[in-house]
């Protein structure tokens, strides 16, 4: 019994070093330097995108992402609605205004994570 319980720890702690590793290396992946020159105009437009992702699809946010996008700051507000679906709603991260609000697929997802993949 004593050795089950030791192999089991054993690969546990194994398959968890391999998944840190994956979750490090993406994380490394995705750092860019982003300077905010006014924290207070960012907060209120941060706020105001979120504020409208909620008004078009009520739900909880379970992501906020403030990225790079052809040159452009933009925000990227994710969704879990009320509704059973995932909704990625993006704002222009200088002006607020909603540049795009698009239903989640898990297909759009695993699409997205290639791509990354193929990227590295």
């Amino acid at each position: 019994m004593k050795k089950i319980v030791a192999l089991t720890l054993a690969v546990t702690s194994i398959s968890l070093a391999f998944v840190s590793a994956g979750y490090a290396e993406q994380a490394e992946y995705h750092k860019e330097e982003i300077k905010i020159s006014n924290p207070d105009a960012h907060n209120a437009t941060l706020q105001a995108c979120m504020k409208t992702t909620l008004n078009r699809h009520p739900g909880a946010i379970t992501e906020v992402e403030v990225e790079s996008e052809d040159g452009k700051m933009i925000i990227d507000v994710d969704v879990q609605g009320k509704d059973g679906k995932s909704w990625e709603v993006e704002c222009d991260a200088a002006t607020g205004a909603v540049i795009e609000d698009k239903e989640e697929s898990d297909d759009k997802e695993e699409a997205d994570d290639k791509e990354e993949t193929e990227k590295k």
